[in-house]
C-alpha cells in the first residue's frame, strides 16, 4: 500500500512538472507571437511609407 502511494506521489509530481513546463512554453510562444506581430506591423509601415513617395512621383 505504501508503494502504491509512493508511485502516485511520483506520478503527480511528474504531472505537476509537465504542467509547469507547458505553461512556460505557452507563455514563451505567446511572447514570440507578439514579437512577430510587432515586426510585421513595422515591416508593413516601412513598406507603406516607401510606396507612398513612389506613387507620388508617378503623378
Amino acid at each position: 500500500m505504501a508503494q502504491d502511494q509512493e508511485l502516485w506521489d511520483k506520478l503527480f509530481h511528474e504531472l505537476a512538472c509537465i504542467k509547469s513546463e507547458l505553461k512556460a512554453f505557452k507563455l514563451e510562444t505567446r511572447a514570440e507571437l507578439y514579437q512577430i506581430k510587432d515586426e510585421l506591423k513595422e515591416w508593413q509601415q516601412q513598406n507603406g511609407q516607401q510606396r507612398l513617395p513612389k506613387k507620388g512621383n508617378k503623378r
